[in-house]
């Protein structure tokens, strides 16, 4: 099981686990709606969430609130798709009017310190958008304004986004209106429609008109774009990241567990999972390494205090180091001791050394340094002697 921590104890281990995260140079970051909720969405499976709120709204229209969500069971009859197309219109003016949290700030922070890899989410707000990380939009056509190639991105999202619609019959993708006068979900797809009145000008039989909806993933349904997700999924879990960090998700949709398991199954890999309770059972047993059980936003503005600590640090050090040869330079002269000799001072003539005249007695010479280097020993006592120790 993996170790448990509370963020509301201060414990060494913990500290050191901050450390670790704030020194970290490549970071993946996973997410769910538990990081938007201090923006005013609402997650899902909370006792306030949105399963709750529709079960208890539109109970004897769908047996779970879930159910709502299910592709397999909403579009079956039209009293379950209107209310599915009120709830996602009623959302979507949720996330328009929602700003960025902490966490938020936090994954741009992590960009703009070169360290982010890439952020999953699971979310489909846009908050990632508005918070200032390039976002992978795969229904931005390639030299659109708004086009941005994966391997640009910051944040992909795993779910889709309530950005656009999409027929459910040509699959066509429209802008999702947050405001009243534009497309909105549930409306006719204008071009059936267009195609439909152009048949019939000629005379020929009207042709089907697909509706609108969010262009979101939905429980049992296949990911339009699920070959390209897992395209940058295989490229991020080949760079190997030193930090993978998990925050608000109960990790329930099977997509985002595998994903989980690709990305920490990496060596040398440390997998932090950050929620307002325990998640991590014995299944996560060499998957996860921590999780941290408390609020993410609190999480986040304790790696950030870890990262100005490491600021003052690296300032304070810069600062010494550029400081020290200016002071080197601006330093005195030394005086020197010796006395300077002037120009009307005369120089003293350098002594000769003179050749020493040989010794009548020549044939004595070698005798004589014979003893003379038995006396100051030769190179045969220089060899006998012990070398000195580099280590005393």
């Amino acid at each position: 099981m993996p170790e448990t921590l509370a963020l509301a104890e201060k414990s060494a281990e913990l500290q050191q686990l901050v450390k670790r995260v704030a020194r970290a140079r490549r970071v993946v970051v996973v997410t769910g709606a538990g990081i938007s909720v201090n923006s005013g969405i609402p997650d899902f499976r909370s006792a306030s969430g949105v399963f709750r709120q529709i079960q208890a709204a539109h109970g004897h229209v769908v047996g779970k609130g879930r159910d709502l969500f299910d592709a397999s069971v909403v579009f079956r009859s039209g009293a379950a798709a209107a209310v599915f197309y009120e709830w996602m219109t009623q959302l979507r003016r949720q996330c328009a009017a929602a700003r960025p949290g902490a966490a938020h700030a936090f994954i741009r922070q992590l960009a703009d310190r070169g360290v982010l890899q890439r952020s999953y989410t699971q979310n489909i707000d846009g908050l990632e958008r508005k918070a200032g990380l390039r976002v992978w939009d795969p229904y931005q056509k390639p030299g659109s304004a708004g086009h941005v190639p994966w391997q640009q991105a910051h944040s992909v999202p795993l779910h889709g986004t309530m950005d656009h619609l999409t027929c459910q019959l040509c699959a066509s993708a429209v802008p999702f209106a947050a405001l009243p006068g534009g497309a909105a979900a549930g409306d006719a797809c204008a071009e059936c429609l267009q195609r439909s009145q152009a048949r019939e000008a000629c005379g020929r039989r009207a042709l089907a008109t697909g509706k609108l909806r969010p262009a979101v993933v939905l429980y049992e349904e296949l990911h339009p774009h699920g070959e390209d997700i897992a395209r940058i999924i295989s490229h991020d879990a080949r760079s190997r990241a030193d930090v993978v960090l998990v925050f608000g998700t109960t990790l329930k949709v099977p997509g985002c567990r595998q994903l989980v398991r690709r990305l920490a199954a990496a060596p040398r890999t440390t997998t932090v999972v950050v929620n307002n309770e325990p998640v991590c059972g014995r299944a996560w047993d060499g998957v996860v390494d921590y999780q941290v059980v408390g609020c993410v936003d609190e999480w986040c503005a304790r790696v950030q205090r870890a990262w100005n600590a490491q600021s003052k640090i690296t300032q304070w050090a810069t600062k010494r180091t550029r400081g020290a040869p200016a002071a080197k330079e601006n330093a005195p002269e030394p005086t020197s001791r010796k006395r300077r000799v002037s120009d009307s001072d005369s120089e003293p003539e350098p002594t000769s050394r003179k050749r020493r005249a040989p010794d009548n007695n020549s044939s004595l010479e070698p005798a004589r340094r014979s003893a003379r280097i038995a006396t100051r020993g030769g190179p045969a006592d220089y060899q006998q002697r012990q070398p000195l120790s580099i280590c005393t």
